[in-house]
């Protein structure tokens, strides 16, 4: 497997500085890799994505091979290629914009305020980089978020809470 996915308790607190690093730009375009199936498409996982500001620079955000964690850098994503399970059944992405996705449009050209890594530990175990939130100066804000294995995209909302998982929203992983 690709290293850039595998899981680290070290590269959280990397991942999460790269992902500040779209406090203060302006996001031109949010893309993600959307899949389909036999061309259907899936509505579940909204895939990796790429976070488009200033002068072809990108910030990219996928989830890492644990089923647990995100991570970040700031190298484009490679769309997955398609194939074919068997005649005529057919796994394809394409690159598509998510803000249009998910009726955010008016966030392009909005401000990125604030990032902060969403960090969950179950019953007092180690805690995992598990999201994103992405906060605008308009007052809107995105979470992206491992989901078990399927990345979501929230908008203006927080994911439910769990009893057992203790969540807390971190600018920086000691």
């Amino acid at each position: 497997m690709d290293s850039r996915y595998c899981f680290s308790h070290t590269r959280a607190a990397q991942d999460l500085h790269t992902a500040r690093l779209l406090v203060g730009k302006r996001l031109n375009a949010l893309m993600h890799d959307q899949y389909y199936f036999n061309g259907e498409m899936s509505l579940g996982d909204v895939g990796s994505i790429e976070w488009h500001f200033g002068e072809q620079e990108v910030i990219s955000m996928y989830l890492l091979s644990d089923g647990e964690s995100v991570g970040a850098d700031i190298y484009p994503i490679n769309t997955p290629v398609s194939f074919e399970i068997e005649p005529g059944v057919t796994c394809a992405w394409k690159r598509e914009n998510l803000l249009a996705a998910l009726s955010a449009s008016h966030l392009e050209g909005e401000k990125v305020l604030e990032v902060k890594g969403m960090l969950d530990a179950l019953n007092g175990q180690v805690s995992r980089l598990v999201g994103f939130r992405i906060e605008f100066e308009s007052g809107d804000f995105l979470v992206f978020l491992n989901q078990g294995d399927e990345a979501a995209m929230l908008v203006n909302t927080l994911p439910p809470a769990c009893v057992e998982i203790e969540t807390s929203f971190v600018t920086f992983i000691q």
